[in-house]
């Protein structure tokens, strides 16, 4: 199957065009199943505008300059409801303008060209911005405009997918990516480094028989990990035409550590519990001889829900302690308040670090995403924000002052 055609058939993030399924799917023939993910705040924005001399309630500090970016998918035209998956449609940007205290414009533009325009994050590099997803879309570069450009991501260096996420590490300058594409290599994943001239450094095949949803990544001074979770790829699914990615009973869950330094392939793989986490807060190696890695742990997911993350478990704030001597994993959950989309300050990537911050949710199972949760990681405590009714936050973004 040619590369362009597996993925419409898939939709892995890129659009909502799928295969045709069987006459019979688990919700039947003919019948209907409601899909929260396309009502409320959650359904698709229909019209792109454009919005000058914003109103600001309240103060927005006067040296706080530049332009706030969000991306997410927002599919367009018409829509199977009983089969729409939350990661799948054409990616939207929403973008704000500030100067000196002022929003001085609010606009929304669809990512690319067509329906398979990136849809999941955004991330600037060496001067540039690009809307990014995995599962093999390219990324799609971005002007301060909202407009996005022809142009070969990262100066026509890139000969592999992508990631939904990266880690930049401070120290060196340099951009991390743990990527697939199982459409043109089914076999391995790639561990991409950019370097600080946004130019592909190095890409490096990892064998992943697993065939594992690799969704982030996290490092560490000498490593990059590899989460080789409990979501693998599924031919069931992607023959009924749902999203190709479901709960996996048979596979045993672990996260890799791979040498940064790329003197080895080899991966020290650590076996952990059953389990999902889309996020990382951070990961570093401690002075005991320990690799730390804090994220947002889901029990259990896109098993019975087939449209997306929300109805089955609530992710919850865990960390694992990886014994580099023994080669045992612990883990142990931080804080009992659901919650997701963690951050923290950029410049601490792979270090030790105190402070991390997430959306928490009211409602577990249909999340508001209504208030912001400050972590003391030292202190071992949280403290929170409500937002208010009616109020539904993004996923935050830290400015180091």
């Amino acid at each position: 199957m040619k590369r362009r055609k597996f993925l419409k058939a898939s939709g892995i993030g890129l659009g909502s065009a799928l295969v045709a399924g069987y006459v019979f799917d688990r919700f039947g023939s003919f019948g209907t199943k409601e899909n929260y993910y396309l009502q409320d705040n959650y359904a698709p924005v229909e019209t792109l505008i454009t919005e000058d001399k914003l109103e600001v309630v309240g103060n927005i500090p006067k040296d706080l300059s530049g332009l706030y970016l969000r991306n997410g998918p927002n599919p367009m035209g018409s829509i199977n409801a009983k089969k729409y998956h939350w990661f799948m449609g054409q990616g939207m940007l929403h973008g704000v303008r500030i100067e000196e205290g002022k929003a001085i414009w609010y606009r929304n533009r669809l990512v690319g060209s067509d329906s398979y325009g990136p849809n999941t994050h955004v991330v600037s590099h060496a001067g540039k911005t690009y809307a990014i997803v995995e599962a093999g879309g390219q990324p799609v570069e971005i002007d301060k405009e909202l407009n996005s450009l022809a142009a070969d991501p990262f100066y026509g260096t890139l000969e592999t997918g992508f990631s939904a996420h990266t880690k930049l590490d401070s120290k060196t300058g340099e951009l991390h990516a743990m990527c697939y594409d199982y459409a043109s290599d089914f076999e391995n994943v790639h561990h991409l480094t950019v370097g600080k001239d946004g130019k592909i450094k190095s890409t490096q095949a990892i064998a992943l028989p697993s065939k594992s949803m690799l969704h982030e990544c996290a490092i560490t001074e000498n490593y990059i990990l590899v989460l080789d979770l409990s979501i693998t790829f599924s031919f069931y699914k992607l023959g009924r035409g749902y999203f190709p990615f479901s709960w996996n009973d048979d596979h045993q869950a672990r996260i890799g550590l791979l040498d940064r330094s790329g003197n080895s392939s080899e991966v020290r793989w650590f076996n952990i519990n059953p389990c999902y986490f889309f996020h990382t807060v951070n990961a570093y190696e401690d002075q005991q001889g320990n690799l730390i890695l804090d994220a947002m742990r889901y029990e259990r997911l896109f098993d019975e829900d087939w449209n997306g993350p929300n109805s089955e478990f609530s992710p919850q704030l865990t960390r694992w302690t990886l014994d580099l001597s023994s080669g045992i994993a612990n883990e142990r959950q931080l804080d009992d308040k659901p919650a997701e989309l963690p951050r923290m300050h950029p410049e601490l990537n792979g270090q030790f670090y105190q402070y991390g911050y997430s959306l928490g949710v009211s409602k577990n199972l249909q999340p508001d995403f209504g208030r912001i949760i400050k972590y003391d990681f030292v202190k071992d405590r949280s403290e929170f924000y409500e937002l208010g009714e009616g109020k539904m936050g993004a996923e935050s973004v830290f400015v180091p002052s």
